[in-house]
């Protein structure tokens, strides 16, 4: 079996809006829970492929034995921690810190009889597949997959800086920023050695780049003399280079016939995954400010406390990623070529909706948000579409 690169989705740094940044001493602690779920890759022509190739298997020196089958089912459970500082007003920073706690891959084998075997007077069965497969030390794999131990995916660090406006900015309440990310790899590769295997690096999970470059433009609607709009409409271009990274091959250790390429493409090889040029468009609206007070998260001012986030703001966006060529190298050049086609130049389309309920107008210095992002209104191409559910709790805090 082709060792399956499982990849899924999770955001990096997210500020709210496409410019929003902290005010100057602010801390922001995210804590969020991701749920999200993979069942399939797309082709050239956008159909829905499974995540594995059939693989025919043969009798030594004789005809076909059948045609193994797999359409996995990927679920992963991660634990995201976020902290973003207001070093200005003008000027965030952030860590992002994610953490897969749960991976869950049904495999959901089936069997295509092949040819006639006379020896057995009939063609092999699956069960005389994995017999004839164990008596050569390949265990049968298993039909689910779990792995709950805490594994560190690349932790990502950020920087994000509101650009100067000028008057005409200001009074048409448009903003413009910039924002670098810049990822740490801390992240695993997939296990050489197992038929069934998730790797927690950036590329694997198809999360972002390994250096992403932002600019980005917000544009305020209906804002009252506090300065809290009631719509607003957004967008974002961004650039990620993904580095190239170097894999160990199978030597069979575990599944010496579904995982012992090394002899031919050798001990290791890279890949350069290609990298990704894209852009979002976002909507947040608000349809309930929320009742205001003076409190300790205002410092006691009633005109501070009118200036705060609404109490329930609703988002929805959408995001085109363009992704490039990607480039395997190792000692096969037939190996190589075999992944770089399903890694061809590609595109993702991602719709998303946000709900955020903010509590900082009534002295409650936490905002609670939910989320879904899915990839299956639009097909894309040459890329894995994982459909993602995230919920989790903001405190912002000022200790001086």
């Amino acid at each position: 079996m082709k060792r399956a690169f499982l990849l899924c989705l999770i955001p990096t740094l997210a500020f709210a809006m496409e410019t929003q940044v902290l005010p100057q001493g602010v801390i922001m602690l995210d804590v969020g829970y991701l749920r999200t779920a993979l069942d399939k890759q797309w082709s050239g022509d956008r159909r829905a492929l499974s995540l594995i190739d059939d693989i025919p298997r043969y009798e030594p020196g004789g005809g076909l034995q059948g045609i193994l089958r797999a359409k996995p089912v990927a679920e992963f459970d991660f634990l995201l921690v976020q902290a973003l500082y207001g070093v200005t007003d003008s000027l965030s920073v952030g860590l992002n810190v994610p953490i897969l706690m749960r991976s869950t891959v049904a495999t959901n084998l089936s069997w295509e009889p092949g040819d006639y075997q006379p020896q057995l007077g009939r063609a092999y069965s699956m069960d005389d597949f994995w017999s004839w497969a164990l008596s050569m030390g390949q265990p049968r794999v298993a039909d689910k997959v779990t792995d709950t131990r805490f594994r560190l995916a690349d932790i990502v660090v950020g920087v994000k800086y509101l650009l100067p406006r000028s008057d005409w900015m200001k009074e048409h309440h448009f903003r413009w920023s910039t924002q670098l990310n810049v990822a740490i790899p801390t992240g695993t590769n997939a296990d050489p050695e197992e038929a069934v295997s998730v790797g927690t690096n950036l590329w694997e999970l198809h999360a972002a780049g390994d250096v992403e470059l932002h600019v980005a433009a917000d544009k305020h609607f209906f804002v009252d003399e506090a300065g809290v709009f009631r719509l607003n409409v957004g967008a974002d271009v961004f650039y990620a280079f993904l580095r190239p990274r170097l894999y160990s091959g199978g030597h069979g250790l575990k599944n010496p016939l579904l995982n012992n390429n090394a002899f031919y493409v050798g001990d290791t090889y890279w890949i350069d995954p290609g990298d990704w040029i894209g852009g979002t468009v976002s909507v947040d609206v608000v349809p309930f400010i929320g009742p205001t007070r003076a409190s300790i998260v205002s410092g006691g001012s009633l005109e501070k406390a009118q200036a705060l986030p609404p109490m329930l703001t609703v988002s929805g966006s959408y995001s085109y990623v363009g992704t490039f060529q990607s480039d395997w190298q190792s000692n096969s050049k037939l190996w190589d070529w075999d992944r770089e086609k399903l890694w061809q130049a590609g595109e993702k389309n991602i719709f998303k909706v946000t709900g955020t309920v903010s509590l900082l107008r009534v002295g409650v210095p936490i905002q609670l948000y939910a989320s879904y992002r899915t990839q299956d209104i639009i097909p894309g191409r040459f890329t894995r579409p994982a459909n993602v559910f995230t919920g989790g709790v903001r405190a912002i805090v000022k200790f001086w």
